[in-house]
């Protein structure tokens, strides 16, 4: 699943690519990915206007002052192409824009939902308004104070969208290690320099992984089935 740095990176590329840019066309292979009243449809003529992220979410803005939100779940992979080119197996969605060139969106598992919602009716959507801070965005103090109330396994704390947003499976095992403190140690008997050690670590493995990621997608936006795993230092790593 992309988690924050790997959407970060999709984030600053669509941003600098598809911003400005009008949609001419939309195809839609399996209509139950679109779970709004209006129709991709409704957002040919437009241009988006800027890209954003809240947890695992991609937000995008439209002249009109809508919003498409993405939430690509676990097999969502995106793809920047030139309309020419062939399009990959399982291709689910394609937004053609103007200067022919297109936003592919392929889903093995199809459980990623796209939503077209005014800006106010953003926090009605499943899961969204549920989020806790952002990963990216939360300040240690306001972390250290939650971190502190929760009695579980740090692991699940950490990729618990509720608690904080953004994280998963992969930067979970990365920032723990980066902290030293152990996946299965329980958040009661953690000792607040514990908890500070743990946010640092965070910021750190997100400031180490997010510019690797960029510049994997600088040249071109072609996610493959498997997220880019590579770089990790400790994740699905033994020893």
């Amino acid at each position: 699943m992309p988690e924050l740095p790997d959407l970060e990176a999709i984030r600053g590329f669509l941003t600098e690519h598809m911003c400005g840019r009008k949609l001419e066309q939309t195809e839609l292979r399996f209509p139950w990915l679109v779970r709004s009243i209006d129709g991709l449809d409704s957002l040919v003529g437009h241009p988006f206007t800027a890209v954003s992220r809240r947890g695992k979410f991609l937000l995008f803005e439209v002249d009109d002052g809508r919003l498409l939100v993405i939430n690509s779940m676990l097999t969502g992979r995106f793809t920047w192409a030139d309309a020419s080119e062939r399009r990959r197996p399982g291709t689910c969605i394609t937004l053609a824009f103007a200067g022919e060139q297109e936003l592919r969106y392929s889903d093995q598992r199809r459980m990623g939902r796209w939503y077209i919602v005014a800006a106010d009716e953003l926090d009605a959507l499943p899961q969204l308004g549920e989020l806790g801070p952002d990963a990216l965005a939360v300040d240690e103090e306001t972390f250290v104070a939650a971190l502190a109330k929760r009695r579980g396994q740090i692991k699940n704390t950490l990729t618990n969208q509720q608690f904080l947003a953004g994280i998963g499976n992969a930067y979970s095992d990365e920032i723990l290690w980066q902290a030293g403190i152990h996946p299965h140690t329980r958040g009661s008997t953690l000792e607040d320099g514990d908890r500070r050690r743990l946010y640092r670590a965070m910021r750190e493995t997100f400031e180490w992984a997010m510019p690797i990621l960029r510049a994997q997608v600088s040249e071109r936006l072609y996610q493959r089935n498997e997220e880019w795993r590579e770089h990790l230092r400790a994740h699905r790593k033994g020893g």
